[in-house]
């Protein structure tokens, strides 16, 4: 590694030794790697229930959401169901009218973890779409000031899990400067606890899952393959994965640490389907890009290397 390629993950690497334990890949055809069929006009009320069950809705709330989603237009329906894909025919992923962006440029990591509360719960989506609340306030709204409007919500729940992601997070104790944006540690906290009820890694049901952050060297290419595996066998759980991405001292010593955050919301046979919050598009990148790394990438935010990730691991 020379000088002008090196990342502040790779010295931090070096100096605690490796940082993702190995795991074997699963026997038999990785359900990942099959791309995903393409999806019906609107959700049926099977899958519309199926989500809200499996989020913790009681059943009674599971029925309102089935009858809630009934009433919405095609496109707000699959946002309300699966909001990490975009509309058929669009790139950019919306909530009601607007669009999934961060709402500033320290924001990026509050933005994954918003489209991941809109995830973990539909009852959180619902009411990003249409400001309406099923049962008891989702946890994932604590804090949230009330705004009208998709983009006000988007705005106000972006904040508050803003705050609550660097909070205690230096030493456990005191806040992180938010200027910062949002540590890895701190969004892995959160993230456990807007998914804690999202399906559970490597189909043991029941148990849910955690986030557990992880320092990446992306030149390590036995351990980058180590963290794909991970990735596909989360997705095919329905589980999405952040990732930070960074520069190199290349750009200077700024642009070698963690600057911006990603979320891998999918995978095909070859490549993965990236929610990037700066514009709010879904990009496709080739898993041999994501080994190469040190060029710059739109669905890097711009950065041109993966320097940490949010595992998901199964919860104890």
């Amino acid at each position: 590694m020379t000088p002008t390629s090196m990342q502040l993950t790779s010295v931090l690497r070096a100096v605690r030794g490796r940082t993702v334990p190995l795991e074997p890949a699963a026997a038999g055809q990785d359900p990942a790697a099959v791309p995903a069929p393409r999806r019906p006009r609107r959700p049926g009320a099977d899958l519309v229930r199926a989500r809200a069950v499996g989020a913790g809705l009681a059943e009674d709330d599971a029925v309102e959401l089935v009858a809630r989603v009934e009433r919405l237009s095609d496109r707000e329906a699959w946002q309300v169901v699966d909001p990490r894909r975009p509309a058929r025919g669009a790139s950019v992923l919306r909530f009601g009218t607007a669009a999934a962006r961060q709402v500033d440029e320290t924001s990026c990591g509050a933005a994954v973890l918003a489209m991941l509360a809109a995830h973990g719960n539909p009852a959180v989506a619902l009411w990003l779409v249409t400001g309406e609340h099923i049962g008891e306030t989702p946890s994932a709204l604590d804090g949230v000031a009330p705004a009208s409007g998709p983009a006000g919500r988007l705005a106000g729940l972006q904040a508050a899990l803003h705050v609550r992601s660097t909070r205690r997070a230096v030493l456990g104790a005191l806040p992180w400067p938010t200027a910062l944006g949002t540590p890895p540690w701190g969004a892995a906290r959160v993230a456990t606890e807007l998914c804690s009820g999202v399906g559970a890694v490597h189909g043991v049901g029941g148990t849910g899952i955690a986030y557990r952050s992880v320092m990446l060297d992306d030149t390590r290419h036995d351990e980058v393959r180590a963290v794909l595996a991970r990735i596909r066998r989360a997705l095919a759980h329905g589980v999405p994965v952040p990732l930070y991405t960074g520069g190199d001292a290349s750009s200077g010593l700024a642009a070698a640490v963690p600057r911006h955050v990603v979320l891998v919301t999918g995978a095909d046979a070859t490549s993965l389907r990236v929610y990037e919050p700066s514009t709010g598009q879904e990009h496709v990148v080739a898993e041999d890009a994501v080994l190469a790394g040190g060029t710059p990438r739109a669905a890097y935010g711009g950065w041109s290397h993966v320097c940490w990730a949010l595992l998901p691991v199964r919860r104890a």
